[in-house]
């Protein structure tokens, strides 16, 4: 029977049931007081056994036996069921309790090992100490959560040193993953430093800030400029991905007018579709779209983001870009004729490094992380982020809501 659905790179290290002496006692102490009751309930009726004129009162006595061996059969099947299907799991990520509750009632309480502060154990009687079994206490950090009590462990000892090996060796890796994030980032950042240096040369020498250059050395310059703007942005991507997962990453909030953002960077990627002989269109419904963000990384992460994968995945036909205000909120609509998505890359679009099974055919800079960015920043604005596709080769159409200045936060799903 699985008790619990484990998580990405989780396994369980041990798991076990209540010792059997907590099953004996239990059954135990219901047979005798079931036992008691019906000797004194026999011991009452069996004076009057040869009596004729109480045989109604012996037979209301018989099925009154008959009813109390069979509530002492059923509470006996409560108890067995309760010992079979408690089970106490430790994985190499947290500690499960499965706790059955009577036939039909059932709670699992999880601890996190870093929720984890103290682990005792108790052997209360002689019995115990001698099988081996007790009682498991664990303390949590955690205010709102329960602390853990899980009575009649077999090895208690063995299973508290398992947990506290466990433990150390969670917090080792934290500190590990918390030291490597700080290094990427620190590379990152030199390396984004260096990558933008060398985008603002490339781009002065193409501007001809430093005179006419032969038309070969500009294509080259030329290629070396979007190689190097490649690089910064999935350095950026990075040190995104790296600042939403430690909390770091702040928003400007400001209102600024979302409809004139999408034609800038629209009018930006022209000369991109161009290169592949693509239409690239936008329409905007009305004057204006205000909203109140971070305009700077919705452009960038966004807008930008996702009108550009269009025109990469699309080999030919046509890129339309649309803003639109429904209900209380502006919707950005980016619509493809490309190489579309299937039904099993669908989901992975917006998770981290999730991305189609060739994407990186078509776009070999793909790291993955450029939709999960995009979803992270439009969800901390309040809105929703997300794709259809009617299947491989047959285009796909991205949605952006965010909730107009004015309305709720939160209101920007439509």
């Amino acid at each position: 029977m699985k008790h619990i659905i484990l998580q990405e790179e989780e396994h369980i290290l041990a798991q076990t049931r209540k010792h059997w002496m907590v099953f004996l006692r239990d059954a135990g102490s219901t047979l005798g007081i079931g036992a008691a009751l019906f000797i004194l309930l026999g011991l009452i009726t069996l004076p009057n056994s040869f009596d004729l004129q109480n045989q109604s009162l012996l037979t209301i006595a018989a099925f009154a036996e008959i009813l109390w061996i069979l509530i002492i059969w059923i509470a006996i099947v409560a108890i067995w069921t309760n010992y079979y299907l408690d089970i106490w799991i430790v994985t190499n990520l947290r500690v499960v309790n499965t706790n059955q509750i009577g036939l039909f009632e059932r709670s699992i309480t999880m601890w996190q090992f870093k929720d984890i502060q103290e682990i005792t154990t108790e052997m209360s009687n002689p019995l115990q100490t001698f099988l081996n079994y007790g009682l498991i206490h664990i303390r949590t950090a955690s205010p709102t959560e329960k602390h853990a009590h899980m009575e009649g462990i077999p090895y208690p000892g063995e299973m508290s040193e398992l947990i506290l090996e466990q433990m150390e060796t969670y917090r080792t890796l934290e500190k590990t993953a918390e030291k490597q994030e700080t290094l990427l980032h620190t590379i990152s950042h030199e390396t984004k430093a260096h990558l933008t240096k060398n985008e603002a040369a490339l781009a002065s020498i193409i501007e001809g800030d430093y005179g006419e250059i032969p038309e070969k050395l500009k294509l080259m310059v030329r290629d070396a400029l979007a190689e190097t703007r490649t690089g910064v942005g999935m350095v950026m991507n990075i040190l995104s991905s790296s600042d939403f997962k430690t909390g770091a990453l702040k928003l400007n909030v400001a209102p600024f007018d979302f409809s004139t953002t999408v034609q800038t960077v629209s009018s930006e990627l022209g000369s991109s579709a161009e290169q592949k002989n693509l239409t690239l269109s936008c329409s905007i419904q009305n004057a204006s779209h205000i909203v109140d963000g971070d305009e700077s990384k919705l452009k960038e992460h966004v807008v930008r983001n996702l009108i550009d994968n269009a025109i990469r995945y699309t080999p030919h036909g046509s890129v339309k870009v649309s803003v639109a205000r429904v209900e209380d909120a502006v919707l950005l609509i980016v619509d493809d004729t490309g190489v579309g998505i299937s039904n099993e890359d669908l989901p992975k679009l917006f998770t981290e490094g999730g991305k189609g099974e060739h994407s990186t055919d078509i776009n070999p800079s793909s790291t993955g992380f450029g939709l999960f960015i995009a979803r992270q920043i439009v969800e901390a604005h309040g809105g929703a982020i997300w794709a259809e596709s009617a299947g491989a080769n047959r285009g796909s159409t991205f949605y952006v809501a965010l909730p107009a200045k004015g309305s709720s936060q939160g209101e920007g799903a439509v």
